[in-house]
């Protein structure tokens, strides 16, 4: 049981949005991840950081870990230079107990349980959303010290090409190019980046101090990646969307098992929305995303990881008033890994329902959901979170939260060679929260 740290909000103030006010409200004002609707900062009941494009713009971020640097309750942890392995951890949990989305396709290693935060591009994010505290409720295994999701670039009414290019030490270039445009019925959004670097030794050594090497040459990094981004607004108000992002890496680094890694992260996506009634919006969504290495020792091969989760999700929020909102839905996820590891267990699906209600009485808020996933190697898992808000005054609110959450181990945990415990069950876990979010 985890006693939460105050936590305080800087953002506007709005009353219950409906989806029919939703266009009206500029994007940046907008929250998803902490419901899985839309909602404005001051509404939400979790503790949040909202990082915009232009806040990436003032900050000149030059990775997604500088972007997350400073955020309250993270902490990063990164093996030296650029490719190398970057681990987030929130609120103290481990960096596998961190969900991580792309414009909400799930993504991550399967094996490892952790996402390749290195190979993520900064120059094809649009925004992020970090909502600290469990969210297993509505997300099923690994939301327990929180959610990050990152939102490419979408286009909107103006034609926009963009391009930038930069050096530096260490041979170092990069160049981004895209190309976005769009109208009130459609959108698009193209964007490629490359980065190169020479790189330095990483590790000078006479093959102790962790090394356990001897290899006096530069670790270089190489990066191409792009985003599309596409979708159509129907005259009916029903709305359609495809989303594609993709990285290619090669990084080298000193070590006595392999020195180099090939690396491939890709998240594909597409969802339908519309209203079957005035007050009822449906939500389809299907999405795959794939994590793949391939390790090298030299010029030698030494072995393949490929990790790929396809999910499908059919989501409905009905509105009963101005004050209330219900949702309900259900999700399917399967996870897959091909290695030349032997791995007893290969594939494994889940399926969950989950329903939240959100409403407003007077100035107090409230937020309950609940969610049943059943793991096809460990059975059924409830969890569930309850919120609670009062007004104390027209600019600070005080808020209490109790939530649980679980995570599914890992295909390394349960079966990597010499390693692995086919017996683990699901970790498990409970927190409180008391915050205080005003406007000062």
């Amino acid at each position: 049981m985890l006693l939460r740290p105050l936590s305080a909000a800087l953002l506007l103030t709005l009353p219950f949005s409906l989806f029919a006010e939703e266009a009206a409200l500029p994007l940046d004002d907008l929250i998803i991840t902490a419901t899985r609707t839309a909602q404005t900062a001051d509404e939400t009941l979790a503790s949040v950081t909202v990082i915009t494009q232009k806040d990436l713009q003032r900050l000149q971020a030059r990775s997604l870990q500088d972007a997350l640097r400073g955020v309250p309750g993270i902490s990063i942890s990164n093996n030296g230079g650029a490719g190398m392995a970057t681990s987030i951890f929130m609120r103290g949990a481990e960096s596998d107990q961190v969900l991580v989305l792309i414009d909400g396709v799930k993504v991550g290693s399967t094996t490892l349980g952790t996402t390749a935060f290195q190979d993520l591009p900064i120059t094809l994010i649009d925004r992020i959303e970090v909502v600290r505290g469990p969210r297993a409720s509505l997300y099923g295994s690994e939301a327990i010290g929180g959610v990050i999701q990152i939102f490419t670039r979408k286009g909107d009414v103006t034609l926009k090409p963009n391009f930038s290019i930069g050096g530096g030490s260490d041979e170092t270039v990069e160049a981004t190019a895209g190309l976005s445009a769009g109208s009130e019925q459609s959108w698009f959004s193209a964007n490629v980046t490359g980065f190169n670097t020479q790189g330095f030794n990483a590790c000078d050594s006479d093959g102790s101090g962790g090394c356990y090497t001897i290899e006096p040459d530069k670790d270089g990094h190489q990066n191409l990646g792009g985003t599309l981004r596409t979708g159509w607004r129907f005259a009916n108000g029903a709305e359609a969307d495809f989303h594609w992002l993709r990285t290619n890496s090669e990084t080298e680094f000193d070590s006595s098992f392999s020195n180099e890694a090939e690396n491939e992260l890709q998240a594909l996506g597409s969802s339908l929305r519309f209203s079957p009634m005035h007050n009822w919006q449906m939500n389809l969504a299907a999405g795959q995303s794939q994590d793949n290495s391939e390790n090298f020792l030299g010029n030698a091969f030494i072995s393949q990881y490929d990790t790929t989760r396809n999910s499908v999700s059919w989501q409905n929020d009905i509105s009963l008033g101005t004050e209330h909102l219900v949702t309900a839905g259900f999700d399917w996820q399967d996870d897959q890994i091909d290695s030349t590891d032997n791995y007893f267990v290969d594939s494994r699906d889940n399926k969950a329902l989950f329903t939240q209600y959100q409403g407003t009485f007077g100035d107090y808020d409230v937020q309950a959901s609940l969610r049943n996933d059943d793991n096809e190697q460990f059975g059924n898992h409830a969890t569930g979170n309850l919120a609670a808000g009062y007004a104390l005054s027209d600019t600070l609110r005080f808020m209490a939260s109790y939530g649980t959450a679980f995570k599914a181990p890992t295909f390394n945990e349960l079966y990597y060679p010499e390693f692995g415990n086919p017996n683990l069950s699901p970790e498990k876990s409970r927190s409180f929260e008391l915050g205080l979010a005003g406007e000062l």
